[in-house]
């Protein structure tokens, strides 16, 4: 899964947490330019957030081939429908939907994250919370467990690495420490017998040498 994906399921979590979930679809009456859709919606919002400063919610982009660029929004709170015609019709929205589900559903628009991006997409923000007083989950804060982002890690502490810097050299090494790991069967993040990688020898560690600071 990534890590946009992990972080937009723990973010729907955070929002059902603060009450009921709504489903809004906002969809335009033609087909028109991506660039043009998002600008209706940031307007669009703008009114949202004016008429109910305390909304708080997820927005999610979907394109589709046929109908163009529609927004799945989701809010923790009931909001007056005929209200949000009115400030959609204004942003220059055509059809809009709403309907209450529950919270287990809230996931299920944002299906297609993981789905290949559309070059007219690139560069964009798929899905992004909006609204204040809640602390939805970023991205850059989801910490991967796989085997190789674990020994990155154990590596990373081993080494003492900060920065960018001498990166190549870096996957290098944690390559070589993945098979000595697998060939081995070794705890992840371990050496053999349990050691740390800073109790063991070069050898030990399948390597010609220890690596250079």
């Amino acid at each position: 899964m990534k890590k946009t994906k992990a972080a937009f399921l723990l973010s729907c979590r955070g929002l059902a947490q603060q009450g009921p979930i709504f489903q809004w679809t906002f969809t335009f009456a033609e087909v028109i330019a991506v660039k043009i859709a998002r600008k209706r919606w940031n307007h669009l919002l703008t009114l949202l957030l004016r008429s109910w400063p305390m909304l708080q919610g997820i927005r999610v982009f979907e394109l589709h081939k046929e109908h163009g660029l529609h927004v799945h929004v989701l809010v923790n709170r009931r909001i007056d429908v005929i209200a949000v015609r009115k400030l959609a019709e204004q942003a220059g929205w055509g059809r809009i939907h709403v309907k209450q589900i529950p919270a287990r559903q809230a996931s299920y628009v944002g299906k297609d994250l993981t789905k290949k991006r559309a070059r007219c997409l690139r560069g964009w923000r798929l899905w992004a919370p909006f609204g204040k007083g809640w602390q939805p989950v970023k991205a850059k804060n989801i910490v991967s467990h796989s085997l190789f982002s674990t020994l990155y890690q154990a590596c990373k502490a081993w080494q003492g690495w900060t920065g960018r810097s001498g990166f190549p050299d870096r996957m290098i090494l944690v390559r070589k420490i993945l098979f000595s790991t697998i060939e081995g069967g070794w705890e992840p993040g371990l050496g053999p017998d349990c050691k740390l990688y800073s109790m063991c020898s070069p050898e030990e560690l399948g390597l010609d040498r220890w690596p250079s600071s």
